[in-house]
């Protein structure tokens, strides 16, 4: 089985089709605070199978078969394997329902900042935009490439400015220590990479103010 970690991507497509809309792999997507569409927290998972379901029900409710509309007409329930408290509650689920009638309008305002942070960002030296396709995809996050990002990252977050970094390589963590090899690009970009604030409720002069900072950041750091 192949799962697709499609966290970041509602919205975006793979090809002609919406990520997640087709038979090649089992799509997990995250609906938590700073998501494209969010429930609050949470996610869901799109099987291909009637089996891949009926799988994922039971590991989501501790291995219970029957639903809970099923167990309120009995005095019992089967337990039949592993499993997790993983449903996600009504009130997220409402969350992200009361949302989705609006999703056009938050891919429309998402690809409207990215493109306005593209602009903007063209006037900085040594700054790399990350590009998304933004054809095929709504923008989850909007990085850069930038020297000495440490001091970037730090000057920048002493003026208010919530920069991120999204993420440090996952081969240099403990938990995957036994699988770590050395991945000199990926190490190379984890040192360079700088996510900016973004999120559909931003303006443009939002944006502005944010590459301002940056450029003072660059000048201050010796990065441009």
């Amino acid at each position: 089985m192949v799962i697709e970690d499609a966290a970041h991507a509602f919205g975006s497509h793979c090809g002609p089709k919406h990520v997640g809309a087709d038979d090649t792999a089992l799509t997990c997507l995250s609906f938590g605070p700073v998501k494209n569409l969010t429930c609050g927290q949470g996610g869901a998972v799109i099987p291909r199978t009637p089996e891949e379901a009926a799988a994922v029900r039971r590991l989501r409710m501790l291995g219970v078969t029957q639903s809970q509309s099923e167990r309120a007409e009995t005095t019992s329930y089967r337990v039949e394997g592993f499993g997790l408290r993983y449903q996600l509650s009504s009130i997220n689920a409402a969350i992200g329902l009361a949302q989705f009638d609006h999703f056009d309008a938050t891919v429309r305002s998402r690809r409207h900042l990215w493109r306005t942070y593209r602009d903007a960002l063209d006037a900085l030296e040594g700054v790399t935009l990350v590009d998304v396709d933004l054809g095929h995809t709504v923008p989850h996050l909007c990085q850069v490439r930038v020297p000495h990002r440490d001091h970037v990252f730090a000057h920048l977050r002493a003026r208010n400015i919530g920069v991120g970094v999204h993420y440090p390589p996952n081969h240099l963590q403990p938990a995957f220590a036994r699988w770590t090899r050395d991945l000199p690009a990926t190490e190379r970009a984890s040192r360079e990479i700088l996510s900016l604030p973004f999120h559909q409720h931003l303006t443009e002069a939002d944006v502005r103010r944010v590459v301002t900072a940056l450029g003072h950041a660059l000048k201050v750091t010796g990065g441009s």
